[in-house]
């Protein structure tokens, strides 16, 4: 039987889920693979970060020793860049976003829509992301104020 003319957006989204469901499957089989894919999907911060309740089967993690990370976005929930850069100015937004660890980071990056192509998704300097924060707020605050004198 004849599909006619093949749809790209379709076919992508049909082998993508494709995929999904073999890397389902076989994390359900390899625990040691299911933990390894878990921690890449966590990493390349595709999933919500937020831990979740451990269930009975799972092994205990270890607690991190007590001021040895910096808030996340669970804890404090991040700012809004917006108004962080209207109230305190730029350096302002900088020692806040300062204070974020990456995953927080890249949920104000999501949150905002600050990069469409996603490529900060795979970064992992925090000063690299908190400069493409700035830059993109700043230059959504700015938008327009080129015709204001006119």
């Amino acid at each position: 039987m004849s599909r006619g003319k093949p749809t790209p957006g379709r076919d992508d989204a049909e082998a993508a889920a494709r995929l999904l469901r073999e890397l389902a499957e076989r994390a359900e089989r390899d625990p040691a693979f299911g933990i390894q894919l878990a921690e890449a999907v966590r990493s390349s911060g595709l999933l919500d970060t937020t831990p979740q309740q451990p269930s009975a089967s799972a092994s205990p993690r270890k607690k991190p020793a007590s001021g040895a990370k910096r808030p996340t976005a669970a804890t404090a929930g991040p700012p809004d860049p917006f108004q962080v850069l209207r109230k305190d100015g730029e350096d302002g937004l900088r020692a806040q976003l300062a204070q974020l660890d990456i995953a927080a980071l890249r949920q104000i990056v999501r949150a905002h829509r600050l990069d469409p192509a996603r490529i900060s998704a795979r970064w992992t300097a925090t000063d690299r992301v908190i400069m493409l924060i700035v830059e993109q707020v700043r230059a959504r605050a700015n938008h327009g104020r080129a015709f204001e004198r006119l």
